[in-house]
């Protein structure tokens, strides 16, 4: 987890939503000072702090967990191949199946 980019989201969200880091902090029940020290990368927040932010900011935590990909085509694929690289033919198996449900569920999702 790059935690930088951690930082960055919260920031986004906080500053879209107009809130400053006080009231950030207070509504996810931390300090002031560590807000902005999180949005920096120069603190690693605990899983409960993550929640309370995330909640606090209307947002999911695995929203403020994903990590930044490069979202151009060939940069995506080249992504997934680096992943799937030196993996079993079994682990490769399970990867192929989650990915099938999750673009399944996704279809349905915009279905709706």
């Amino acid at each position: 987890m790059v935690y930088k980019y951690l930082g960055q989201r919260i920031r986004e969200e906080r500053t879209k939503y107009r809130l400053t880091q006080e009231q950030l902090a207070e509504a996810a029940q931390v300090n002031e000072s560590y807000v902005g020290q999180v949005e920096r990368g120069e603190k690693n927040p605990s899983l409960e702090t993550v929640v309370n932010i995330a909640r606090s900011l209307g947002v999911t935590v695995d929203y403020l967990l994903q990590e930044e990909i490069n979202v151009e085509p060939n940069g995506l694929i080249n992504e997934l191949v680096s992943l799937a690289k030196n993996k079993e033919p079994d682990e490769l198996r399970l990867m192929l199946n989650i990915w099938r449900m999750i673009s399944e569920y996704s279809s349905q999702l915009k279905k709706k």
